[in-house]
């Protein structure tokens, strides 16, 4: 994954879930967690995203209220492929596993965080 790509990962992994740790994203990301640091340097010259300390609440936040463009699918697309997953659990002749883990990930990623 080059520079740029990370980058826009990042920013999509804070829109999702508000809140991310060094760690996690550099695990994530598979790099270093100075490289994550280098990038949230960068990119919250652009982003309206920051780092606050701590041992329970530190890590790396995006402001409320920030997403980006069509980030997230409305309730009703999300309730359509949730109900084809549902029904892929009963009729798994429909989607193989790989196929429903996959439709499993569109659900979460495109889904909103509930805070």
């Amino acid at each position: 994954m080059k520079t740029a790509e990370r980058r826009n990962e990042i920013i999509r992994i804070l829109c999702r879930k508000r809140h991310e740790t060094v760690n996690n994203l550099a695990s994530q990301l598979a790099v270093s967690e100075r490289t994550i640091r280098r990038d949230i340097d960068v990119l919250s010259i652009h982003y309206p995203i920051y780092t606050q300390t701590g041992r329970y609440t530190g890590g790396i936040y995006i402001m409320d209220g920030f997403s980006m463009d069509r980030m997230y699918m409305n309730s009703f697309e999300l309730d359509v492929l949730k109900k084809l997953y549902e029904y892929t659990q009963i009729n798994q002749a429909l989607l193989n596993e790989e196929e429903r883990k996959a439709l499993y990930t569109i659900i979460s990623t495109y889904s909103k965080k509930k805070q």
